[in-house]
């Protein structure tokens, strides 16, 4: 295999998550199901009746077997394998992939494209999972906390339990980054307010409990970093800049403190990742170099003979997940974007690629490609000759498919590599949901702007011709934002301080519940403290206020 530009394997890491995020959403019945008369309900967002095609989900399980079954009953994953615990932080994130998805798939109805786009499809599900969030995943005080489907099976209704009697402040966070973006994706939605609104009431607690996430662990605390970020890009919240500032500033110092290099390099990554980001955001030099000492630390643990990088452990055999492998390509990725090195890191982007993705079997399978005859072949998606993007920019040939292995294409939760054997092998396979979609959600969210400059879908129809005549630089200036980084100013937070204690936030089945006057929220890692929780130790989403039933 020759090397692979970088644009080549963010476009296959686009097309993979895209892909399984389809299948895992759509097919593998591995969580609770939206009924058939749900879908086919009177709703504002048209051209859903392709989800009854399908088995969409309302929620996502913790774990299960990708393999798919087909029988009379099921043709989703084997039921008996089901984990039925339920994360917020999970079905957050599958939530922001559909929206992200969302966006992609506007491209395909601009004109009279003979194409089944699922732009429609995948908003009307993604408005539809976060009711369900928060009349179902939040506990008495509004919390989102890990829920438990305790019924025997899901064709049989449901019962849910709170797991345990933590809260996680990043569950809240990308929680609040959901409802934010759908409702910035769906603006003439009814809906869209209320959820802005909502967002931004979590956002200001994160304001006002600032200190006690100083108190969280490193990993957490980069998890909600990343959220912050997230947050901003599509907000430009002023409060959400001051949350990155303080956030960064501190786990920078923090990063100083110990060696995470050696238990953990995920982190690292992540964090190389978030700063990036946060440069972007902010244009604090402190971030930028920082995540450019991490990323230079990175490089320095590649071995160039045997294109793969090595863990500092005097172990003989090293351990990879997943996510550790995803989180150091793209850190990769980016910084050779963000300091023109691409030339210079293409060998070992590729060489990292082509080990543990294409040879080590990261993943149970691919996708197959588009065929010829799809639009999603062709830049512009002209069904041109001379448009038609190769194989190699969805996916290596030498991959197996879904279709032979009868896997659904995942990433297996770990490696291990003998460096006696200098070979990768890889357990028994399961499906992950945190893992997966931590990864998936990464990917769509960091490339799919780049994936669509390249298949050139933000010109619109009528310069297709002006741009095959290499008149770039005119319909460049007249061509589509699609994009939708919607980065004006809001001025919502103005508006939730001015919200009257009874006003409606969101539709749920329970009433958030007031701090206690007389004590400030205890808040520890994983949110309580040893001893069991009153309400008084929860900060809540909408402090001093009570939701009202529409």
């Amino acid at each position: 295999m020759n090397s692979l530009s970088q644009k080549e394997i963010s476009g296959q890491l686009f097309y993979l998550s895209k892909e399984s995020v389809k299948t895992l959403v759509l097919n593998s019945k591995c969580g609770l199901i939206i009924p058939p008369v749900r879908t086919s309900k009177k709703s504002s967002i048209n051209d859903i009746n392709t989800l009854n095609n399908f088995s969409p989900l309302l929620c996502l399980y913790r774990k299960a077997s990708p393999m798919f079954i087909h029988n009379k009953t099921s043709h989703g994953f084997d039921e008996s394998t089901f984990k039925k615990e339920i994360s917020p932080t999970t079905n957050a994130l599958m939530t922001l992939c559909l929206l992200e998805l969302s966006k992609y798939y506007s491209h395909f109805t601009e004109g009279n494209r003979n194409i089944n786009s699922l732009e429609n499809a995948y908003k009307y599900l993604a408005k539809e999972q976060l009711q369900f969030y928060s009349e179902h995943l939040r506990n008495a005080e509004g919390l989102f906390v890990p829920k438990k489907n305790i019924s025997d099976g899901n064709s049989k209704g449901y019962e849910l339990v709170d797991k345990d009697n933590k809260f996680k402040f990043s569950d809240q966070a990308f929680m609040m980054d959901a409802y934010l973006l759908y409702s910035i994706y769906n603006p003439s939605d009814d809906a869209c307010e209320d959820y802005k609104i909502f967002s931004y009431e979590i956002l200001q607690v994160f304001k006002e409990y600032k200190d006690s996430l100083y108190d969280l662990s490193f990993t957490e605390s980069i998890e909600i970093f990343l959220a912050l970020n997230v947050f901003y890009k599509y907000s430009n919240s002023l409060i959400a800049r001051e949350l990155i500032l303080d956030l960064g500033d501190y786990l920078v110092n923090k990063f100083q403190e110990k060696d995470y290099y050696i238990d953990s390099l995920d982190d690292c990554a992540l964090f190389a990742i978030c700063l990036m980001e946060a440069y972007k955001h902010t244009d604090i030099i402190s971030f930028k170099e920082t995540a450019k000492e991490i990323n230079e630390k990175l490089l320095s643990l590649y071995d160039n003979d045997k294109n793969i990088f090595l863990k500092i452990s005097d172990k003989k055999d090293i351990k990879y997940s997943c996510t550790e492998i995803n989180f150091y390509l793209i850190s990769l990725i980016l910084y050779s974007e963000e300091t023109d090195k691409t030339n210079d890191l293409k060998p070992i982007v590729s060489g990292i690629f082509k080990r543990f993705y294409v040879n080590g079997g990261l993943l149970s399978s691919w996708p197959e490609a588009p065929t010829l005859d799809e639009v999603e072949r062709y830049k512009r998606l002209s069904l041109r000759v001379d448009d038609m993007m190769d194989e190699s920019y969805f996916r290596m040939s030498v991959l197996p498919t879904p279709k032979s292995t009868g896997l659904a294409p995942i990433f297996v939760k770990n490696l291990e590599y003998s460096k006696k054997k200098d070979n990768l092998s890889k357990g028994r396979i399961t499906f992950d949901s945190n893992k997966n979609m931590t990864n998936f959600f990464l990917i769509i969210y960091l490339f799919r702007n780049s994936v669509e400059d390249t298949m050139e879908l933000n010109l619109p129809l009528e310069k297709q011709e002006a741009l095959n005549n290499s008149l770039r630089k005119s319909s460049s200036s007249e061509s589509k934002n699609a994009n939708l980084d919607n980065n004006e100013p809001s001025d919502i937070e103005s508006e939730i301080s001015e919200i009257k204690s009874n006003d409606s936030v969101i539709d749920t089945t329970s009433e958030l519940e007031n701090i206690s006057n007389n004590s400030e929220p205890q808040i520890t890692l994983n949110g309580l403290s040893e001893n069991k929780a009153s309400s008084s130790e929860h900060p809540n989403l909408s402090k001093n206020k009570k939701s009202k039933k529409r």
